[in-house]
């Protein structure tokens, strides 16, 4: 499909480089190799094996994988090779041959077939600024079946926009690692800085304008928030 000269090129790397193994190994060890947490969220969604889902920015696949197990069909989406062949890799360890890998975004993925009864976004929203935030929303909409689940979780900032910068500083004191040990104060930084987390009442307005309605949010804290929505 063509895309106009000013369409945002949703392929292109963000922050870190995922286009390096090295800083895809090191992100999957960061994220934590116990799948309990995405087990819990996969039966959390009631996937059937008569459904189908949609994982959209799947990273190293973990979530795709335990999906999968529950699922007729996973669609496993990213915009990194090097995070697809990761995930193909595990998922062929495992003997999932119910989990399909597509190379795109959420601006160049094209859907084939019915819509899906589950679509997932996992902290792979903010690469996109607001307005195309808005876009992939949209788009998203046509991907899933009336009466579907969109779940999304990812960085949403809820502190007071006049009290950002305590609201970065504190959220990047509580959750950065040493060295070697997660994720650390400078790669918080670079998300912040070259990356699109917005706040949580531009986000929530943007879900409901595309035709969902939030049935549920969940914020942990003023940096991270789940939302559960409905396709109207």
């Amino acid at each position: 499909m063509s895309r106009p000269e000013w369409y945002y090129d949703d392929v292109r790397q963000l922050g870190t480089d995922f286009a390096d193994a090295q800083q895809v190994a090191a992100y999957d060890r960061n994220q934590g190799r116990d799948p309990a947490e995405d087990r819990a969220l996969a039966a959390s969604l009631r996937i059937g094996s008569d459904q189908t889902l949609l994982d959209l920015g799947c990273g190293t696949g973990q979530f795709a994988r335990e999906a999968a197990r529950l699922a007729r069909e996973v669609v496993a989406v990213d915009v990194s090779p090097v995070m697809l062949e990761f995930a193909r890799n595990r998922a062929g360890d495992e003997n999932l041959r119910n989990l399909r890998f597509v190379h795109a975004g959420f601006l160049s993925y094209e859907h084939e077939g019915k819509p899906v009864h589950v679509a997932v976004s996992k902290f792979a929203l903010h690469h996109l600024p607001d307005f195309w935030k808005a876009v992939a929303l949209s788009r998203l909409h046509g991907w899933v079946r009336p009466g579907g689940l969109l779940f999304l979780r990812d960085v949403v900032f809820s502190f007071p926009d006049a009290d950002y910068r305590r609201g970065i500083e504190d959220w990047i004191q509580r959750v950065a690692s040493p060295p070697g040990k997660g994720f650390t104060a400078g790669d918080f930084a670079t998300h912040v800085r070259e990356e699109h987390s917005t706040f949580r009442w531009i986000l929530e307005g943007l879900i409901e304008r595309a035709g969902f309605r939030i049935i549920a949010c969940e914020s942990a804290d003023e940096a991270y928030a789940d939302f559960r929505c409905l396709r109207i």
